[in-house]
C-alpha cells in the first residue's frame, strides 16, 4: 500500500468545529482520550470551556500548542529500555497510548509488500521492542505520529501479514481466555495443562501447542454431567474431610479442588439458580455483599455432587 503524504498533528484537525472535545480530539489524531487528557495538563495548553457536564477547547488554540509541541507526539521511546524485548500488540497498545484498533490495522495497511512493512511478528505474535520504536520513528518523521492512512474498505480486506499461530505464549492464553496472567499462571500448573508445555522457548517464553492447549481448555471449561438424584455414596478420606472442615472457598478454590475452571463452577451455580429446583439449589455465601463470594466447602460438596446444600 503507498505511503501517505506527510501530515501534521495539526492539519488533522482542519473540519472539525472551532470548539471541540477531547473525543473529536482524539479520533481525529488516532490517539486514546487518555493521551488528549495529559496533553491538557501540560504547560500553555489552551483554557478549557466548560459547557454542560463537558470539557472543550478552542481548536485553533490547540492547532497552534501542537504545531510549537514536539513533546505532543507519541513518546514511542517508552517502548521500553531494551530493545530486545518482546512486545505483544497489547503492550504496545499500553505503552504508546495507541488505541488497539490502531495498532492491530498496521499488519495490514503496512505489510510485507509495503516500502516499510510493520515489523513482522514472532511465532507467539510478539514483536522486538527495537524494531517497532525504528518504524514509529521513520513514520512519525513522515506522516506525524499517527503514521498511517485513514483505514479503507480495501485495506481492512487487504491480506494480513503472515504470523505462526502454532504455539502460544501466557499471554496469548490470557488474551484466548479473558483471564488475568495471575490467573492463567494458575491454571496452567494443573494437569494436563502442565504437561503440555513444550521443551524448548520462545525468546524467554514457554510456550504450548496453541491447537492442542485450547482444546484442552475447551473441555474444562465445560460442566460436569449432572449426577443422578441419589448418587452413589463416594469415599472421602482423611484429607477430603480436612478440607471439608476447612475455611470458607472461593471459586477459584473450589475449581482447583474439583479439577474444573471458575467458569464451569460459576455455570454449574447459574444452571442450578435459574432452574427453580428446590432439591438442586446453591449454598449462599458465608459473607453478602463481599466482592469475592466463598462458601462452606461441606455445604458446597453437597450440591456439587447433588445432594442437598
Amino acid at each position: 500500500m503507498p505511503d501517505t503524504s506527510p501530515m501534521s498533528l495539526a492539519e488533522r484537525l482542519d473540519g472539525l468545529p472551532d470548539v471541540v472535545g477531547v473525543r473529536q480530539i482524539a479520533e481525529a489524531l488516532g490517539v486514546t482520550a487518555v493521551t488528549v487528557r495529559n496533553w491538557a495538563a501540560a504547560a500553555g495548553w489552551t483554557v478549557a470551556e466548560k459547557r454542560g457536564t463537558g470539557v472543550f477547547y478552542r481548536r485553533r488554540e490547540v492547532e497552534a500548542w501542537l504545531r510549537e509541541n514536539e513533546a505532543s507526539r507519541l513518546d514511542t521511546g517508552s517502548l521500553g529500555d531494551d530493545p530486545d524485548e518482546m512486545l505483544t500488540m497489547r503492550q504496545i497498545c499500553d505503552r504508546t497510548g495507541y488505541p488497539r484498533s490502531t495498532i492491530s490495522s498496521y499488519p495490514s495497511l503496512y505489510g510485507p509488500s509495503s516500502k516499510d512493512p510493520f515489523p513482522p511478528a514472532d511465532a507467539v505474535g510478539r514483536r522486538r521492542a527495537g524494531d517497532v520504536q525504528a518504524w514509529f520513528s521513520r513514520r512519525r518523521t513522515r506522516s506525524g505520529p499517527r503514521g498511517t492512512a485513514v483505514e479503507t474498505g480495501r485495506a481492512r480486506r487487504a491480506k494480513r501479514a503472515p504470523v505462526a499461530r502454532d504455539v502460544v505464549d501466557i499471554h496469548g492464553i490470557a488474551e484466548a481466555t479473558g483471564k488475568s496472567l495471575d490467573e492463567v499462571k494458575v491454571l496452567m500448573r494443573r494437569q494436563p495443562l502442565a504437561a503440555m508445555q513444550l521443551p524448548e522457548k520462545v525468546g524467554r517464553s514457554r510456550v504450548w501447542p496453541r491447537k492442542e492447549l485450547l482444546a484442552a481448555l475447551r473441555r474444562l471449561d465445560r460442566p460436569a454431567p449432572p449426577p443422578a438424584k441419589t448418587p452413589a455414596r463416594r469415599k472421602v478420606g482423611p484429607e477430603e474431610r480436612r478440607w471439608l472442615r476447612g475455611s470458607p472457598k472461593s471459586a477459584t478454590e473450589l475449581a482447583e479442588h474439583y479439577g474444573v475452571t471458575i467458569s464451569a463452577v460459576m455455570k454449574r451455580i447459574e444452571r442450578a439458580v435459574s432452574s427453580g429446583d428446590p432439591e438442586r439449589q446453591p449454598p449462599e455465601p458465608v459473607e453478602a455483599g463481599v466482592r469475592t463470594k466463598r462458601y462452606n466447602p461441606a455445604d458446597f460438596d453437597r450440591f456439587w455432587w447433588g445432594g442437598k446444600a
